[in-house]
């Protein structure tokens, strides 16, 4: 079937936007412990007010109450770093001969693997937001290239390195006694509620772990079903869930993550530092705020998304170019609800 050019042209864009929602959104564990939000601001802001337990105290009737202050909130502004990938189109095999034949069948194949080609953009982003969500998790810093680092500022409390005096490889180290102190740290000074906390193992961590005497002789990891799990992280790919262990009055969900990315220069990366484990409350007040990318305002609404889908025809160049932006930062909230430690050296 012989099409116009122009009709060939709106077949191409829409099967190409058809073709890109029905693919499905990559599963990141990491990200799922991260609320969404999305904005159509350049900036995301968040609003930070302490909480406390006080209890309240009687007082004699006839007398004055007791008069309360309450903190001031804190209103917090971040840039989100801009992702902007992109593809020519016109360097694919397949598109002289769609656009020359201009035939319905071929059109329809170009669409499909230009947008396959697309995916894999996205999915590059996708892991640029689990590498921000696992920095914020291990070091409460996320790195980026050609933009200024963010500092979540986390206690120091909350980083403890015991690798070297109390390894989980020896022998008379109870690591139970060491995510106790942890999930005393999420409850008491991060107001995490629940007594359910999430643990997040590197693998050589959770080797020492499985392997310690005292976890053996103990022989209390319980099996665990994954109905009992929040959503995000059950429908979440990637991640193993070990079963439980009793620490103290808590009960640990015992996770491993073993994924990986590749870096700039080819070096294959786990998310998970292999000697560190991550304590987290089953709910944390985390956020991957998304905010607004570069656009035109040339009479089309703006478009508002985690990701934005754009065309670009340069006669200049003869190149008719597909791009994908994303703006989006990874905010610990409530940063005091991650715990990390070195296990070890």
């Amino acid at each position: 079937m012989s099409i116009s050019l122009t009709d060939a042209r709106n077949l191409f864009t829409k099967k190409l936007i058809a073709v890109y929602k029905e693919k499905s959104t990559p599963k990141s564990f990491l990200r799922s412990f991260f609320q969404v939000d999305e904005g159509m601001t350049k900036e995301v802001s968040i609003e930070v007010q302490r909480g406390t337990e006080k209890v309240a105290v009687d007082v004699l009737r006839g007398t004055d109450g007791n008069r309360n202050t309450m903190s001031k909130s804190t209103e917090k502004l971040f840039v989100p770093p801009l992702y902007w990938d992109y593809i020519v189109a016109n360097d694919h095999r397949l598109y002289d001969v769609a656009i020359g034949s201009q035939s319905a069948d071929a059109i329809s194949i170009l669409a499909s693997e230009l947008a396959d080609e697309m995916m894999m953009l996205k999915d590059k982003q996708e892991r640029a937001y689990e590498l921000q969500c696992s920095q914020a998790l291990t070091t409460g810093i996320v790195q980026l290239e050609a933009s200024t680092d963010i500092d979540y500022k986390r206690k120091a409390l909350s980083l403890v390195d015991t690798s070297g005096a109390t390894p989980w490889t020896t022998g008379t180290v109870d690591p139970t006694a060491q995510l106790l102190e942890g999930c005393n740290f999420l409850r008491q000074v991060g107001k995490s509620e629940g007594a359910t906390i999430n643990c997040i193992m590197g693998d050589v961590a959770f080797g020492a772990f499985i392997n310690n005497t005292i976890i053996k002789e103990r022989g209390d990891i319980r099996s665990f079903n994954l109905l009992g799990i929040r959503e995000p992280q059950r429908n979440s790919v990637g991640a193993s869930l070990h079963g439980q262990v009793a620490c103290g009055s808590y009960m640990v969900n015992i996770w491993t993550y073993p994924e990986y990315y590749d870096t700039a220069a080819g070096v294959s990366t786990p998310y998970i530092d292999p000697k560190k484990v991550i304590l987290l409350p089953e709910a944390p007040k985390f956020k991957l705020s998304f905010g607004a990318v570069p656009q035109l305002l040339d009479g089309s609404a703006p478009q508002k998304g985690a990701y934005m889908i754009s065309e670009y025809f340069d006669s200049r160049k003869v190149a008719h170019e597909m791009h994908i932006k994303s703006a989006g930062v990874a905010i610990p909230v409530a940063v005091d609800q991650i715990y990390t430690r070195k296990v070890i050296a």
